[in-house]
């Protein structure tokens, strides 16, 4: 079974989409598959062909549900001024508040799709009782 996923959802304005992982370290590597997936849909097919980039990542919030929102808006971020698609990353530290490690990246001409701002609107990070996995939805702007 897989760690992690993502879920990109039917949205009539802004794009959501539900992501799980097994930890949280997975639940966040989650979300950012699913915008990488989002900006650059076939990013998987680079990865394979690419050597990817490292860049270093940390973000502070005062919970873990706005530091879920922090992250994936420095990555939003980083992807714009470094023209890439973060495909992975590493967690040195990973807190309810604090997080510092590596995101993995690979060089893009262009994105499919953009990202104005991650929302934290409908971010509720629970554990599934059901199957042991935490879970949440993502709004994006776009």
């Amino acid at each position: 079974m897989k760690l992690s996923g993502f879920e990109i959802l039917p949205h009539t304005v802004d794009m959501r989409m539900r992501v799980w992982g097994k930890t949280l370290k997975d639940l966040f590597r989650g979300a950012l598959e699913g915008v990488a997936s989002y900006l650059k849909p076939d990013f998987f097919s680079l990865v394979k062909r690419i050597p990817r980039t490292r860049k270093a990542i940390s973000a502070e919030a005062v919970d873990i549900n706005s530091l879920l929102v922090a992250f994936l808006s420095e990555v939003v971020a980083q992807s714009d001024i470094h023209n890439m698609v973060f495909t992975g990353a590493t967690f040195k530290e990973l807190g309810e508040n604090f997080l510092e490690g590596e995101l993995l990246g690979v060089p893009v001409d262009e994105f499919e799709h953009d990202i104005k701002a991650v929302s934290y609107h409908e971010v509720d990070i629970k554990k599934n009782p059901e199957t042991g996995f935490y879970e949440t939805m993502l709004v994006f702007d776009i």
